[in-house]
């Protein structure tokens, strides 16, 4: 009995899925067709892979859910350090040049930075990021001061105090913006 109601169903499944598998078969290699598919081939993988949201699900299919965005992840940082504000750290320290730097630790240094029309005296910043929070106890900026007659030798110099708060003040308003910026893009598409 249940042959007689569901034999024609499989069947057409059958034949569906035979019709289906025929087309998605390799020709034989040779033709100039093949050599333009072939060519082709690792481009349209490529793009494939791009194209695919394996992180999709039913709700975002249909529009009740959002998927986290992939274009602003930001930096790759540890797990105690905050990626706003290593990208902030960058962005205001570029004039001095980078010397080492450990997103995973959250610890940043730059050159040796001579300020211009002062080339007997040079900086060197440090500045490491302590915690994910986007906040001014998350980062700590010391200075290093040297100075030298001309000619002479290097040595360590006092730093006034207004200098690293500076630093960090220029540190923390970068990373504002940087955060206003992502919020907007993510809550309304800008």
């Amino acid at each position: 009995m249940l042959v007689r109601y569901y034999g024609p169903l499989l069947g057409l499944v059958a034949s569906v899925s035979l019709g289906l598998a025929g087309c998605g078969g390799d020709r034989a290699a040779g033709g100039p067709a093949d050599t333009l598919a072939s060519s082709a081939k690792p481009q349209v993988a490529a793009q494939k892979a791009e194209d695919d949201r394996t992180d999709e699900t039913l709700w975002t299919w249909i529009g009740l859910a959002k998927l986290p965005s992939h274009k602003n992840q930001g930096p790759r940082t540890g797990t105690l350090v905050n990626p706003v504000l290593w990208e902030a750290a960058h962005d205001a320290l570029k004039f001095a040049g980078i010397s080492s730097e450990d997103p995973v630790t959250g610890l940043l240094v730059t050159k040796w930075y001579s300020p211009p029309g002062k080339p007997d005296e040079r900086l060197r910043i440090s500045v490491f990021i302590l915690s994910r929070a986007l906040r001014s106890d998350s980062l700590a900026v010391t200075v290093e001061r040297e100075t030298r007659n001309p000619g002479g030798p290097w040595q360590k110099a006092p730093v006034a105090r207004e200098v690293p708060d500076g630093i960090d003040f220029a540190i923390l308003t970068r990373a504002q913006r940087i955060h206003a910026v992502r919020y907007r893009e993510a809550h309304y598409g800008q």
